[in-house]
């Protein structure tokens, strides 16, 4: 595993709000020379830490309006046994193998209720699904992806970059919603 320095942890940070800053922006906001940056984002990526770059969407604006965590319990088959079904559903957005009374947890999206039954009705239908519990969600309070600083602030370290800190990145607060 590549070891993370602060400056790593910052340039990450800053990454993960604004995938396209340039590496000039980058520098003037850390202090150091745009090669300096480019060479550390590109051993970044080379050792896998940053695994690519990606566009995030609005589910909202694509009309999928309804958000609902799926728990799964199966019977007599394996988690693992039913990955590639799953895979098949575009309106699950995550699926996880979990320790407890289910075996899944699905993260999925659906335009309304009707489609929301629908994809139950389809799980269900999946052998081996044994039962489901949905919880809707109302709002979202905290969305946000992987942090860099999750690690640091784990491990005990204080080595979390404020939004104060991170001059050039100053709405680096997760996006939280007092809705």
């Amino acid at each position: 595993m590549h070891s993370l320095d602060d400056i790593d942890l910052k340039i990450l940070g800053m990454l993960s709000l604004d995938s396209k800053l340039k590496y000039a922006d980058l520098a003037e906001a850390l202090n150091l020379s745009a090669p300096s940056v480019h060479a550390r984002v590109k051993k970044l990526e080379n050792s896998g830490v940053i695994g690519g770059y990606s566009v995030r969407l609005d589910p909202q604006k694509l009309g999928l309006k309804l958000c609902a965590i799926v728990r799964i319990t199966t019977e007599g088959i394996t988690c693992n046994q039913t990955v590639e079904q799953f895979a098949a559903m575009p309106e699950i957005e995550e699926l996880h193998s979990v320790a407890g009374e289910e075996c899944l947890l699905a993260k999925v999206r659906t335009s309304d209720s009707e489609a929301l039954s629908n994809l139950l009705d389809r799980i269900r239908q999946i052998k081996g699904v044994r039962k489901t519990i949905t919880s809707v969600v109302l709002t979202t309070k905290i969305d946000r992806g992987p942090s860099p600083f999750a690690l640091a602030t784990s491990n005990g370290q204080n080595r979390y970059m404020s939004a104060h800190d991170a001059t050039r990145a100053q709405d680096y607060s997760p996006s939280i919603s007092t809705k």
